[in-house]
């Protein structure tokens, strides 16, 4: 059976897609500073999944509708 191409239910926009590969980098830098806050002995677990989330979901919605 070959590979049936599927649509994505919805598009992004040139703005939002250039959004999102902008927030990479903003993603970074917060893992930068969870690392540091995590150096003074910080609890920053629950950040980091927030954190852990967001590159999920970014990548995701990228991959699916991008």
């Amino acid at each position: 059976m070959p590979d049936q191409k599927v649509d994505p239910l919805v598009t992004l926009t040139d703005e939002a897609r250039s959004h999102l590969e902008g927030i990479k980098g903003e993603i970074e830098a917060s893992e930068k500073n969870l690392d540091a806050l995590q150096e003074l002995g910080i609890d920053v677990s629950r950040l980091r999944e927030k954190i852990d989330w967001a590159k999920r979901a970014r990548e995701t919605i990228l991959k699916t509708m991008g």
